[in-house]
């Protein structure tokens, strides 16, 4: 039983609370963690970029995407990883459950120097693609020999 203005105050206060929270769980920019706390939405699929003298190597997690379902361009001194993965129900049968959702994706990774687009190479291997982009040869490391004057 609500006895006075304090008790309004604390009720709107719970309902202000209680719709920041739902206005949260259906942000698509924004997941909750475990204990409410907020993090940023993970970008898919996952991808480690590694650095060697001569290449830049890109590794990317797709799984269960075949070859045909994944292409790789430069473009404009990035990367541009673009893939689909399709869930399609085999003929005569009915969904029970469905958590693998069909999914499009793009992801365009700047590269910290320029590459040789021509020699630029892929290859997908139990869901990880790797890409190798091998550096240009003005972006490789010299060595000047220095002479005495």
């Amino acid at each position: 039983m609500l006895t006075g203005w304090k008790d309004f105050d604390d009720t709107f206060r719970t309902l202000d609370y209680l719709q920041r929270r739902i206005d949260r769980a259906f942000d698509p920019r924004e997941v909750l963690a475990p204990r409410g706390r907020l993090r940023a939405r993970a970008v898919w699929p996952a991808t480690n970029v590694f650095e060697t003298k001569e290449a830049f190597i890109v590794k990317a997690d797709v799984p269960g995407l075949a070859d045909k379902d994944v292409s790789v361009s430069v473009e404009e001194e990035s990367l541009v990883i673009r893939g689909e993965r399709k869930t399609e129900v085999p003929q005569g049968y009915r969904v029970h459950l469905r958590e693998r959702a069909p999914v499009a994706f793009t992801r365009r990774l700047p590269l910290p120097a320029r590459v040789d687009a021509d020699a630029v190479s892929a290859s997908l291997s139990e869901g990880i693609l790797t890409v190798t982009l091998p550096k240009a040869r003005e972006a490789l490391p010299r060595q000047i020999a220095v002479k005495a004057g």
